[in-house]
């Protein structure tokens, strides 16, 4: 095997453990130079619904966690947090309409908000149906895994 070929193999196994670490399950990178389509093999969504002591567990691709929130004071209110690291957009593209507005009511698997990461779109769904209180992060922001995305209630 040659050095370009070990150098190749490397990034590849470098990228494959940020996909885990991040918990993306497939990228594809297109480009002059390569092209390259990595899909992890036995990927397992987390369940990913939260709510202070009691947990429920419901699964959808890349649902945000949902945890009680310390800044309210109902205890019907929560925050939607990123499961990755990325950047917040708030619609689809820019002349497009926003998933959500504050005082918006969504169902469950009604998407909320995109993340992208490594240049893969990774839509952010409600697990259940509630009421958007707050958003906290503006449009294009750089978000970190578990960051507070949403302030929402549940209806």
């Amino acid at each position: 095997m040659s050095s370009k070929e070990n150098i190749l193999e490397e990034k590849v196994k470098s990228l494959y453990e940020v996909m885990k670490e991040e918990k993306v399950e497939e990228i594809k990178i297109d480009s002059e130079d390569m092209k390259l389509h990595i899909r992890r093999k036995n990927y397992s969504k987390p369940n990913v619904v939260q709510k202070s002591a009691k947990t429920t567990a419901h699964s959808a691709p890349q649902n945000a966690v949902v945890t009680s929130s310390q800044e309210t004071n109902s205890d019907d209110n929560s925050t939607i947090k990123t499961p990755i690291t990325g950047v917040f957009y708030r619609s689809p593209s820019p002349t497009s309409p926003m998933f959500v507005k504050e005082g918006d009511v969504v169902n469950a698997e009604s998407t909320l908000c995109i993340i992208e990461a490594m240049k893969v779109m990774n839509e952010i769904k409600a697990t259940e149906k509630v009421k958007i209180i707050k958003i906290l992060v503006e449009n294009g922001q750089s978000v970190d895994s578990q960051q507070d995305l949403f302030v929402v209630e549940k209806i």
